[in-house]
């Protein structure tokens, strides 16, 4: 992140609107209806999910205690409707021991269980077919509907539970979510196997990313205080995918919010944020199928309250990850400086990866490592990357004490960040960072293959990445240590002061100090704080871990 004034001037959905459903999820077009004959038995993979209390694809509100069923939208129909096979009785077997076999009821759809059938079952169920543990994970599984049932919907499905739901709620909740206590909780459909997080090392620090003043203190993390009373738990994909890839966190909705703590402090680049507790002040929340991350709009302030997410996990090449990225929305606001981001406690020697970054008004996305001596990208390397432009073309050391714009490289695309991102309707951002290379890619809303919706992301069928990084030059085991994700919104700063008044910059046709006619970006975001509303928001649909 760290860049100097000179060196600045050199998203998971289908749908190809901004305000389209969380693809991962959910999407507009209608699925085939499955054959007609329902005693046909099906063969797949069987998930569990915890109800959260949230409405489910028929209009009802289910218990973990309750006998129930998400199937993908093969059978289920159009998963954005209330499907008439809405509460019949489906008998799910294991695949080594039919004997072993539940009765459940079908009470929603499950769009992201990957293979046409695969299913999700409720706690009670799972545990009824796996001798009363959640250990596994997940089950093969045969599974049929019984021919005999055909219950209307208006009954209430036949569980060790009761369930009072109405489904004619499902016309006014469609995006499957509902509030309690000011939070909304995620819906039933996005609820798989949980695996919960491991911390290989605790996230002390979230280091500063000035160019002027490297060697700074990291601030310390805020301690985390989450209200939220359940996490979304994670889906474990039952095979890696083609390329080895294997799902370990999806981080949706109050998970995500789970996963990081919250920093405190004034914004790092002499910027003029100030750090809070994104749960206590509301700032981050989730909205739907979205996790929200905001900027407090108080008019006149001497620092804005904004966000600084970090990771309580950390992740080193030998873990061997795969990162993806699904957002919305990004803040795109003059004085904004929005980024995800990853760095270790010594800054840049134990290395910076930068996966979205950019300011204010920017079009172009910049990808960039930092590290201290010892990494480098030849010409010939940089030149092979025809997707970007390099910010310091004649530079080959990543070394961000000598030059903290070496490897960095602008996105050649002007739809890859700020205000013609979200008007594309956002799009997706991957990692690699493994033993052999660091690689970023980035897929238009309405472009994302469909391996990343499948979570069986092959990026060797990706084509060519925006950033690639080999260890043979910069050793990734060696540069980077122990980085945590971060992901913050600074306000003003050293690179959004830079290029304040450039016209230009970033792919932006005017510059801020033009458009605002404030003289710095400071003076903006301490002086406009209705700016930063909706505009200056975070709309992530969801972030996916994956190793092999």
């Amino acid at each position: 992140m760290s860049r100097s004034a000179s060196a600045v001037l050199g998203v998971l959905a289908l749908a190809a609107s901004a305000s389209a459903s969380h693809s991962l999820r959910r999407t507009s077009s209608h699925a085939r209806v499955a054959a007609a004959r329902r005693s046909d038995a099906v063969s797949g993979v069987a998930y569990y999910g915890y109800q959260n209390n949230t409405m489910n694809a028929c209009g009802t509100i289910s218990a973990d205690s309750d006998m129930i069923i998400g199937i993908g939208p093969d059978f289920y129909g159009d998963i954005d409707t209330v499907s008439s096979k809405c509460f019949q009785h489906i008998t799910v077997a294991l695949a080594s021991d039919p004997t072993t076999n539940v009765d459940v009821t079908l009470t929603d759809a499950c769009d992201e269980c990957g293979g046409d059938g695969n299913i999700y079952l409720s706690i009670a169920a799972f545990k009824a077919l796996s001798g009363g543990s959640l250990e596994a994970g997940v089950l093969h599984v045969d599974w049929a509907f019984s021919s005999d049932t055909f219950a209307n919907s208006g009954s209430t499905p036949s569980s060790t539970g009761s369930d009072d739901g109405d489904d004619e709620d499902c016309e006014d909740d469609q995006d499957g979510t509902d509030e309690q206590d000011g939070t909304a909780t995620t819906a039933a459909t996005s609820k798989a196997a949980a695996a919960p997080a491991t911390s290989k090392g605790t996230a002390a620090t979230a280091t500063s990313k000035a160019a002027a003043a490297p060697s700074k203190a990291a601030p310390q993390p805020a301690a985390k205080t989450s209200t939220a009373k359940t996490s979304t738990p994670t889906k474990t994909s039952s095979s890696p995918s083609s390329d080895g890839w294997k799902i370990t966190h999806a981080l949706e909705g109050s998970a995500f919010l789970d996963f990081f703590n919250y920093d405190s402090g004034t914004g790092d680049n002499n910027g003029v944020a100030n750090y809070v507790n994104g749960i206590s002040t509301n700032l981050a929340r989730t909205d739907g199928d979205q996790v929200v991350l905001a900027v407090n709009t108080t008019q006149n302030v001497e620092t804005r309250k904004s966000l600084r997410l970090v990771s309580k996990t950390t992740y080193n090449a030998e873990d061997n990850n795969l990162f993806i990225f699904d957002i919305a929305r990004m803040p795109a606001v003059c004085g904004t400086w929005p980024a995800v981001w990853f760095t270790g406690a010594n800054w840049p020697y134990d290395g910076e990866i930068d996966v979205v970054e950019g300011v204010s008004l920017y079009e172009q996305n910049i990808y960039s490592v930092h590290t201290g001596d010892g990494c480098s990208i030849p010409k010939s390397a940089m030149s092979s990357m025809n997707l970007v432009t390099p910010v310091e073309a004649t530079v080959t050391n990543c070394n961000a004490n000598a030059d903290p714009a070496a490897c960095g490289f602008t996105d050649e695309s002007k739809s890859t960040f700020g205000p013609s991102f979200n008007k594309a309707g956002g799009g997706v951002f991957a990692l690699v960072f493994d033993t052999d290379v660091i690689q970023t890619y980035f897929f238009q809303a309405n472009e994302v293959p469909a391996d990343i919706t499948s979570q069986s992301p092959t990026p060797s069928k990706w084509g060519a990445p925006r950033m690639s990084i080999s260890s043979s030059t910069c050793d990734t085991s060696t540069n980077f240590k122990d980085l945590m994700m971060v992901v913050d919104t600074n306000l003003a700063g050293t690179f959004t002061e830079g290029v304040w008044g450039v016209a230009g910059a970033g792919g932006q046709v005017e510059s801020c100090q033009k458009t605002t006619g404030v003289d710095t970006a400071a003076e903006y975001v301490q002086g406009h704080g209705s700016a930063f509303g909706d505009d200056a928001q975070w709309k992530i649909n969801g972030f996916y871990i994956y190793s092999k």
